[in-house]
């Protein structure tokens, strides 16, 4: 049972960000393109930052934690500023911003998924493996798509002097919570989806077909 419990999870992480963005392009009508761009720019980006944060001092953990955040929240948040300020100058429309931040969400879920699908045969699995990813896939997806509207949403209207350092304290407050305070998470998250959506409406084009 253990074993379909890590199948399962790590085949909602595989396959749910991909039905994700099926739905989306399906729904609205957007565009690919920004999600297989997204996935291939985070490689790099998490393998530059894995180096980095693999030189940090772990004896002190909150002192870790927070530096992973800050580490990533900016390495995450200015890499997609840069892409879609400068590489993706033709996708500017607000839903590609959704489908960069689902294809970067694709990425996150698929290391997460491979390593559920590794646990496949192990003794120590948590039981709860799977409502435990079904969860973090969700939450995240909502985190990274939210993130990453704000982000369009700085380009869009010529804020980004002021959304992007937003972006990259609120990445990396979650990512340093998740280490040290869990459960501030989620009602950050939550927060983020709402100001994500007002940012969303303020973008709408009145010749937009939605």
């Amino acid at each position: 049972m253990t074993d379909l419990c890590c199948f399962l999870a790590g085949m909602t992480r595989l396959l749910c960000p991909l039905i994700l963005l099926i739905f989306w392009h399906k729904k609205t009508n957007a565009r690919l393109f920004p999600a297989p761009v997204a996935f291939s720019i985070c490689l790099p980006v998490f393998i530059l930052a894995g180096g980095i944060r693999s030189g940090f001092n772990h004896n002190d953990y909150i002192s870790y934690y927070i530096q992973q955040g800050l580490l990533y929240g900016i390495f995450e948040e200015g890499s997609k500023y840069f892409v879609l300020r400068n590489l993706l100058e033709s996708y500017d429309n607000r839903k590609d911003a959704v489908t960069y931040g689902i294809g970067h969400s694709m990425f996150e879920n698929f290391g997460a998924g491979l390593a559920c699908l590794g646990l496949i045969g192990a003794d120590n699995v948590n039981p709860d493996i799977l409502w435990f990813n079904l969860w973090s896939f969700i939450e995240g997806s909502a985190f990274v798509i939210s993130l990453t509207v704000l982000i369009f949403y700085g380009i869009y209207m010529g804020k980004s002097i002021i959304m992007l350092p937003v972006a990259m304290l609120i990445h990396a407050v979650s990512n340093a919570s998740k280490g040290i305070f869990y459960i501030i998470d989620i009602p950050l998250t939550a927060v983020l989806c709402f100001a994500a959506y007002c940012c969303w409406q303020k973008m709408q084009s009145p010749y937009e077909i939605e």
